[in-house]
């Protein structure tokens, strides 16, 4: 039988046809279209680089989209000096903050995108003047409340922020400072003098909880103010803290402050307004940030300075590294703190390596980690380590070579003192050695001696030696340290308890000295630490920072001889001595010089490490978008 090709198969092959043509037809218009988004991609992703180059020529001509004026742009000629102090003293202009690398110079520099960060631990409070930590600082200064002036990232000089200029007494008794006529609040308030004067007054009320920040700025007798736009600092007496003092404290807005309660404001967990870049999305007394919510800054549409790259910063809390890495390596976050065996562990994983950079760096906020011993009281019973011959003996039973071979991969070293590497360090001085032979002299002269023969020493009274050793939780390496420590303690027949507590509650603990002995670390703010914070007995009192309750007449006299003392090298000399005597008295076992370590999202780009830390002013991502753009 022969098969015919009929009517009906004509139709079907018609139909086939032109369904093969619209099908070419679509696949044509597809690929235009595809064309189209790629030509229309190039010439916005063109366009916002030739406005970015625009904005710099703009503003390198001296005509910025900003108000603050940039480096050397502002003549000396038409400067107005008619606010300074007569008398011939020096006035020190300033070109505003200075980039190292300055962002805008790059031709793939954008505003735009989402930058987030990694809190291992838990802030309690990022109120100004109530936080009490290093992670409050890293939300509040320079980022959303501004200071007069800052350290410069490379050189660690003052340079001016708020102030556009100043006059220091040669005699080192008053700084007159002259802030940027344009300098203004988040809400577009105008930034004057009577906030500066508001904001000292403000942390000295004895009914405010700002005892840590007193300690250091108390050398300032008043704030004066002049006009709108100039204050005055008044100085008790030459002290060579003063100016850093004055430029340093991140000024507060008073129309914001002032309606508050000195409950209100001890309370205040997240109540946060400033002049920075960026700043809380809603402020609201009544709804404030509090923990454990994430940190989020939005960008301040009102800010006079120069605009930083990214439109958000969020700081995520998490406390565990092992949590902190994962959620990192998934995208999570584009910067996280990391212990030295992740380090390590990292360091030898090319896809790790090639998609992010590994920073470990010395620098000024590097500090030290200790264990601070209470010297006094708990409870109202004195504590064993009231005892210098037993806060001795604690410190020489440690193997802090160990400590840092086993638990931190080398990485750090054997701190000696209250003074980060450099020049405030006494040379001569040599970390206590492990001796755990002494360490049991010691114990004995001072009365510990196991009476019982059960194992454990008991004093006079027959108190056995049992104390608490308490940290924070979420660090594998603070872990470690703390079974170290309960089996050092177990061969000298003490009995040592670990209790871990949330970062959160840190604060409640050490206001109410309710700790036997307690790890944490120090991390400086300025390139020369004021030993008064922490070491005068002055700072016992009112919750201040000296936790430890440390009562030495001997420190207390060079502290305030070496704040009193203007050259640098009969300073340098005096903090030589103070350091002999902490050295001596061992009222905290100084443990390690702890290096930054940090791991950053290589998609973010301008990342350098400077003496100060890390500029993240200065980061961006590439054409303002997190997401890497098209063949990045």
């Amino acid at each position: 039988m022969q098969n015919g090709f009929g009517f009906k198969d004509f139709l079907l092959l018609a139909m086939v046809f032109v369904l093969i043509v619209m099908t070419g037809m679509q696949m044509y218009q597809e690929d235009r279209r595809f064309r189209d988004v790629l030509q229309l991609r190039s010439a916005v992703q063109e366009q916002a680089t030739q406005t970015g180059a625009l904005r710099r020529a703009i503003q390198d001509g001296g005509v910025r989209t900003s108000a603050r004026p940039g480096p050397g742009q502002q003549a000396a000629a038409t400067r107005d000096e008619s606010w300074a102090r007569a008398g011939g003293v020096a006035i020190s202009w300033q070109d505003g903050p200075a980039f190292v690398s300055d962002p805008r110079e790059f031709d793939d520099f954008g505003e735009g995108g989402e930058l987030r960060e990694t809190f291992e631990g838990r802030p309690a409070k990022i109120t100004p003047y109530q936080y009490s930590d290093v992670y409050g600082r890293r939300v509040i200064e320079n980022v959303v409340c501004e200071c007069l002036g800052r350290y410069n990232a490379q050189t660690l000089s003052l340079e001016g922020v708020l102030a556009e200029a100043w006059q220091f007494d040669p005699e080192g008794m008053w700084l007159r400072v002259k802030i940027h006529d344009q300098a203004c609040f988040s809400d577009g308030t105008p930034l004057t003098a009577e906030d500066v004067k508001f904001t000292f007054d403000y942390v000295m009320d004895p009914q405010m909880d700002t005892e840590r920040f007193r300690s250091t700025l108390n050398v300032i007798q008043s704030v004066e103010v002049v006009s709108e736009k100039v204050c005055e600092f008044r100085f008790e007496r030459p002290v060579y803290t003063n100016m850093s003092a004055a430029l340093t404290m991140p000024v507060i807005p008073k129309h914001i402050y002032e309606g508050l309660t000195p409950a209100q404001f001890n309370s205040a967990t997240g109540y946060l307004a400033g002049s920075g870049p960026y700043r809380l999305e809603s402020l609201d007394i009544n709804n404030q940030w509090a923990p454990p919510e994430d940190i989020v800054l939005v960008r301040n549409e009102n800010y006079w300075g120069v605009r930083q790259g990214p439109d958000v910063i969020r700081f995520r809390i998490i406390q565990n590294y092992t949590t902190s890495l994962t959620d990192f390596q998934n995208g999570g976050s584009h910067m996280m703190r990391a212990t030295s065996e992740q380090f390590r562990e990292m360091s030898e994983d090319e896809g790790f390596v090639e998609r992010n950079q590994m920073l470990a760096w010395s620098n000024m906020r590097g500090g030290y980690s200790f264990i601070v011993w209470n010297c006094a009281e708990r409870n109202g019973r004195a504590t064993p380590f009231a005892d210098g011959r037993v806060r001795m003996a604690m410190t020489l039973m440690l193997d802090r070579e160990r400590i840092n071979r086993d638990f931190y991969m080398g990485l750090a070293a054997v701190a000696t003192g209250p003074f980060p590497p450099g020049p405030q360090q006494n040379p001569e001085i040599e970390p206590w050695p492990y001796n755990e032979e002494r360490a049991r002299q010691l114990l004995a002269e001072a009365g510990w001696l196991d009476r019982n023969n059960n194992g454990i020493l008991e004093n006079a009274r027959g108190d056995e030696f049992r104390w608490e050793y308490t940290f924070s939780n979420g660090s594998p390496t603070t872990d470690k340290i703390g079974n170290y420590m309960v089996d050092q303690c177990r061969k000298l027949g003490i009995v040592c308890t670990i209790r871990k507590v949330d970062w959160s509650i840190m604060d409640s603990i050490l206001d109410n000295r309710d700790f036997d002995g307690l790890t944490m670390a120090w991390s400086a703010s300025d390139p020369e630490s004021d030993p008064n914070q922490l070491w005068h007995s002055d700072s016992i009192r009112n919750r201040g920072d000296n936790f430890a309750q440390w009562n030495s007449p001997e420190a207390d006299r060079l502290i305030q001889l070496g704040r009193g003392t203007m050259d640098v090298g009969a300073r340098m000399r005096i903090w030589h001595d103070l350091h002999q005597v902490i050295h001596e008295e061992q009222p905290y076992t100084f443990l390690l010089e702890i290096p930054w370590i940090r791991f950053v999202d290589r998609h973010v780009e301008n990342v350098h490490t400077y003496p100060v830390g890390l500029a993240k002013e200065e980061w961006y991502f590439p054409g303002g978008s997190e997401t890497p753009m098209s063949g990045g």
